[in-house]
């Protein structure tokens, strides 16, 4: 599928949250379908690459587009970036996805932008996921405060899914009767990936928050011996493989609403990128415009 019609689906996942957060104690929880466009990025071209997506940016901002979306770029890895609508249905996924069509000038200047993008990519892909609400521990975040979500990628066996929730669901109630001071959201690939994977997002204000554990002796002592072996053994027979990767929030690449921007404004409305020199162009690899 292409990435312009991705951009376009329903309200950024992490963005409605932090929209209706700011209006309300104790926040939402996300919603029920995650779509995630990842673009892999070709070796030295991350800068050119920031410079291309302001193209998509800037025809959501002509367009008055009301849908946003959140971008960021791993810094531990594959050198990826990642775009991020939710939405609370299928219907308003295909809804968002008709109204993109109608709309000729603005999928003009996408699929314009596209061109330019795409020379800058090694490879893409389109997922969908579900949120699984029953797995995933305190939810909801002001993802304006955020700058970075670590994404743990669990790969199941065949057959082992219900082994693999099991020890979610142990998990978590762990997290509840300790008051862990703790955030996740899982969610289940339904389409893009192979079956059986699960995405766990950790979002962070900052990296310094690694460096201290949240599951303290309280979490420890809440799971009990019994529980710990039975995971351990759980892991070991239904888990596949576990990746972990750090994303960085990258605003220039992000459409957000003027409600999340004002979170901070100094991180979410970055000074414009300067055009480049001709020599810069020419060290980089890009031909400078001719003369008239």
């Amino acid at each position: 599928m292409r990435k312009t019609v991705l951009f376009l689906f329903g309200v950024c996942l992490f963005i409605s949250t932090a929209i209706q957060a700011a209006a309300q104690d104790q926040p939402p929880g996300p919603p029920k379908i995650l779509s995630i466009f990842r673009e892999e990025i070709k070796p030295a071209k991350g800068a050119a690459h920031e410079r291309a997506e302001v193209a998509y940016v800037k025809a959501f901002r002509e367009a008055k587009w009301a849908t946003p979306y959140l971008a960021m770029t791993s810094i531990s890895g594959p050198n990826e970036a990642w775009f991020i609508s939710g939405y609370p249905s299928f219907d308003a996924w295909e809804k968002d996805n008709a109204a993109v069509e109608k709309n000729t000038a603005l999928k003009a200047a996408l699929d314009q932008a596209d061109e330019q993008d795409s020379a800058l990519r090694t490879g893409q892909r389109a997922v969908i996921a579900r949120y699984r609400e029953d797995l995933s521990y305190n939810a909801g975040i002001n993802v304006g405060q955020m700058r970075y979500f670590q994404i743990v990628t669990f790969r199941v066996r065949p057959g082992h899914a219900q082994g693999f929730e099991e020890a979610r669901k142990i998990t978590k109630a762990a997290h509840e009767k300790a008051n862990v001071n703790e955030h996740y959201a899982i969610y289940q690939v339904v389409s893009g990936m192979p079956g059986g994977t699960f995405l766990l997002f950790l979002p962070y204000k900052s990296l310094s928050e690694m460096d201290t554990d949240p599951h303290t002796k309280a979490y420890q002592d809440a799971l009990g011996d019994e529980n710990r072996a039975k995971i351990a053994r759980m892991t070991s027979d239904d888990v596949q493989l576990t990746e972990s990767t750090i994303f960085a929030f990258s605003p220039r690449m992000s459409y957000v609403t003027e409600e999340i921007a004002s979170v901070d404004p100094g991180f979410w409305k970055p000074k414009p990128i300067r055009p480049k020199t001709v020599a810069a162009k020419k060290a980089e690899g890009t031909p400078p415009p001719a003369k008239p």
